[in-house]
């Protein structure tokens, strides 16, 4: 279906499996299944309503909504109007959203009715009929009203249009860039770990946030080229991992380090989830230690590495091969990793230097930022800024970061753009945030710590935290305060 790069939207893939399939459950959503063809149509009614509010082919669309049916309806029925979907967290808050509406100007935006509220009083979006909540409101109008109608749009015209998603990265210098995804890349990386996978799962489980290109990738688009249901998790609780980890019908997880520290406690109970035979690691760095007393219980977690701008994975401890602990695995066989020195020349296996990735899940640029895809794209080669080396055996290792960034519950999270967030407080008159990043050798310590100038003597550190719950994502908020 997509052997070669060419004109390719992800929403074919969908609409194939709801022709092919229309009355097997697509997804789970709060133990309800969803039939293709019901989806199908939802998806229909949502590319009606988009296209009245004026998105047409590259037009972009934010979606701000978690793990929820809304998302996957909005996500295809954005492709279906060959409209590019602006994937944000749902923790982000005002000035991180003015920020992608200035660099996007999206056509729609769909997120919650608190959250629109603050758009429009923050003078970010003046129209609200530009807005689509994934609540009830009596201001705007809302996705169940939407679904609610009869009114939908099945048309779909195959466009030269390869952006499937944008997701903003890499904030180095305090604005983070919108990274454009292509349609292929996504394709071409979920094949290849859809053929890895077990072939015999019942039920696919999305606890990874869809909104980030490891959940979109792993737990969105693998299952529906394996047309497995998939089950949505919206909030990661340990009811709902118990329950997830408990379901015969899952033949593999997908989850980042913090979740595995959290099922260690499972097994110490005496939990048995032998019916999964996969087990997956991504978007941090594993420890070693834990991944050791898992392998002493026969557990084999296989740690992959990746980032937004490889849609997202670059290496794997792929099924078939060693699953060497410690290593973030070898290249996926869709793409070149070279390890170089500041020159750019390749270094001798043992010797660290920066990694760089290129293939066909390498994005091509950055969303209206040509310097900033100049600086990180060159000749088709994405610089990561991270730093790393190959073993003798062609493994692939990370011990270190060029780049100024810290991992926080596995994302990213850059101290430019924490500072640049901090001074729309206005009893600021100065900070400066530092990344404290450690590498342990068998795991990482990072912090995020602020040192603040106040305007008057009235700031004290839990006023300045108060103010960033309320205004700025609860992973950017920094670990330390210092009022200087």
């Amino acid at each position: 279906m997509c052997g070669q790069q060419f004109m390719y939207n992800l929403y074919e893939l969908f609409q194939e499996q709801a022709h092919k399939n229309p009355e097997e459950i697509m997804l789970y959503y709060n133990s309800v299944p969803v039939l293709y063809k019901d989806a199908l149509r939802n998806v229909h009614k949502i590319a009606h309503a988009l296209r009245r509010l004026g998105v047409h082919s590259k037009s972009t669309v934010i979606i701000q909504t978690g793990n929820t049916p809304y998302f996957v309806y909005s996500y295809f029925a954005i492709l279906q109007c060959n409209a590019i979907p602006v994937l944000v967290n749902p923790l982000a808050r005002q000035f991180e959203l003015q920020h992608y509406c200035t660099v996007t100007q999206p056509a729609c935006i769909i997120t919650t009715s608190f959250m629109a509220d603050r758009l429009i009083q923050y003078g970010i979006v003046s129209n609200i009929h530009t807005i689509i909540t994934t609540d009830e409101s009596s201001t705007y109008t809302s996705m169940d009203s939407i679904l609610s109608q009869d009114a939908y749009d099945s048309h779909y015209m195959q466009e030269n249009n390869d952006a499937a998603a944008i997701i903003f990265t890499s904030a180095t210098d305090g604005y983070a860039s919108g990274a454009v995804l292509t349609h292929y890349g996504i394709y071409q990386s979920a094949k290849a770990v859809a053929q890895m996978m077990p072939g015999d799962a019942l039920i696919s489980v999305a606890v990874l946030p869809l909104f980030h290109a490891f959940g979109l990738t792993s737990s969105l688009v693998v299952p529906l080229i394996k047309n497995i249901p998939i089950e949505l998790v919206e909030k990661f609780s340990l009811k709902k991992l118990i329950r997830t980890l408990s379901n015969k019908e899952v033949r593999s997880f997908v989850g980042v380090p913090a979740m595995y520290a959290i099922i260690q406690g499972l097994f110490e109970r005496g939990n048995n989830y032998e019916h999964i035979e996969l087990w997956v690691s991504g978007g941090d760095y594993l420890p070693v230690v834990l991944q050791k007393w898992y392998a002493e219980r026969k557990v084999d977690i296989r740690q992959g590495y990746g980032l937004t701008e490889a849609s997202p994975i670059v290496s794997w401890n792929m099924p078939g091969i060693e699953n060497k602990i410690g290593s973030i695995g070898k290249p996926m066989p869709y793409n070149e990793v070279r390890v170089v020195d500041d020159s750019g020349r390749d270094v001798a296996r043992g010797i660290h230097g920066e990694i760089i990735v290129k293939g066909m899940n390498v994005i091509h640029s950055y969303y209206n930022n040509p310097q900033k895809t100049k600086e990180y794209i060159k000749d088709g080669w994405l610089f990561t800024g991270d730093i790393g080396y190959y073993d003798d055996d062609g493994y692939l290792f990370i011990s270190g970061r060029k780049k100024d960034m810290v991992l926080k519950n596995g994302y990213n999270v850059y101290p430019k753009e924490v500072e640049r967030l901090l001074l729309h407080n206005s009893d600021i008159a100065s900070v400066r945030v530092k990344g404290h990043v450690e590498f342990l050798g068998d795991s990482t310590r990072e912090r995020l710590v602020a040192h603040i100038k106040p305007k008057g003597a009235s700031l004290y550190p839990e006023k300045v935290r108060m103010w960033c719950n309320e205004n700025i994502s609860v992973y950017k908020i920094p670990d330390e305060i210092i009022i200087e």
